[in-house]
């Protein structure tokens, strides 16, 4: 039975710049856009990296057109992490009220409850009233959903990161005398790329290959990787993410950055049948495991190096936790997530 047409307003910010959650937004508002039985219209509340009267007038503008779309909205979803979950998120519950639409929160990171704990009383207070208190709650780590599930009597739920397999090239990997580490992400000290330079050089006799992609930032420039095994190789656009780790055997992510979430680049890892050597930190330990990969602690050179050294010995390991990776990546399938948020949307609707 084909289901009635309903009227979907998505708030989010759209690229540029690029990012997790705007690539994210992105791939949700592209995937809906082939869906018949939702029509769509978004606002894109992404702005410039400036401060001052133009991010003003950008927070007016996104007010203005939501009050304008409303009346025509069916269902509401307003797309955030932390900043705009706590500054544009009250206005929409009280818009989405004022209007009696039915509205839909989507956090992304695994920050929000770190904030809540410690937040201003008044801060607490009025996020508790407004975000709290939308008809549901979509996180993105299931400890996150553990920590609010207590806090509101609207239903809260787990919707993670995902990624579109389908088209994507399995891992062309292959079991090889020298095995080959890759890093994707921003290069940066809190992702551990110090770590992984020590790491590598400390294994250098055995023929290992690490490359890093990715924008370099906060002070890590082209010198860091000099005089050791690890080639720095440059940014990598978004569609050839995947693509590029199908060369390699295994994805390093010692990250130990404030706000880390489900590292897109690890669910893209899946997709490529790569298994992964990452830190026990943030949402990190919830999507890797000893079926998908190697966890270490944060700064732990060593226990990088042991993992590392782990899967150049052993074949079957290697195997292993390659199977696992695909496994996987079913688990974080953009289509299976996307037909949850459309049937989402259309309970509500329908209450």
């Amino acid at each position: 039975m084909t289901r009635p047409q309903i009227n979907l307003l998505l708030i989010g910010a759209l690229p540029p710049p690029v990012g997790g959650t705007t690539v994210l937004f992105k791939q949700l508002v592209d995937d809906l856009k082939e869906s018949d039985d939702i029509c769509i219209r978004v606002i894109d509340v992404s702005r410039p990296n400036v401060a001052g009267l133009h991010n003003t007038l950008c927070a007016l503008r996104c007010l203005a057109l939501l009050l304008r779309q409303l009346p025509w909205a069916s269902v509401v979803s307003f797309h955030a992490s932390l900043t705009g979950a706590i500054t544009f998120g009250p206005i929409v519950h009280l818009a989405a009220r004022l209007f009696r639409r039915k509205w839909i929160f989507r956090g992304f990171g695994g920050d929000l409850d770190t904030w809540h704990r410690s937040a201003w009383p008044f801060a607490r207070i009025v996020f508790d009233r407004t975000v709290l208190r939308a008809d549901r709650l979509l996180l993105e780590r299931k400890s996150s959903v553990a920590y609010f599930t207590p806090q509101t009597s609207s239903p809260v739920e787990w919707y993670p990161n995902s990624r579109r397999r389908s088209g994507m090239p399995g891992s062309t990997a292959q079991i090889r005398t020298a095995r080959r580490f890759v890093f994707v992400g921003h290069v940066r000290p809190a992702k551990g790329i110090k770590e992984i330079v020590q790491a590598a050089q400390s294994l250098a006799t055995s023929g290992l290959v690490v490359d890093v992609y990715g924008p370099l930032q906060d002070g890590v420039d082209s010198s860091w990787f000099a005089h050791s095994p690890v080639t720095y190789r440059g940014p990598l656009a978004a569609h050839d993410v995947i693509p590029k780790l199908s060369e390699y055997d295994v994805l390093l992510m010692p990250s130990y950055a404030l706000i880390e979430g489900y590292p897109g680049v690890i669910l893209e890892a899946y997709c490529a049948g790569l298994p992964v050597i990452a830190t026990r930190w943030g949402g990190i330990p919830e999507i890797v495991d000893s079926e998908t990969g190697i966890l270490v602690e944060p700064r732990d050179v060593t226990g990088l190096a042991n993992a590392m050294q782990n899967l150049i010995d052993s074949d079957q390991l290697l195997a292993k936790l390659s199977r696992g990776a695909r496994s996987k990546a079913a688990e974080f399938e953009a289509d299976r997530w996307t037909q949850y948020f459309v049937n989402l949307c259309h309970q509500l609707a329908t209450v």
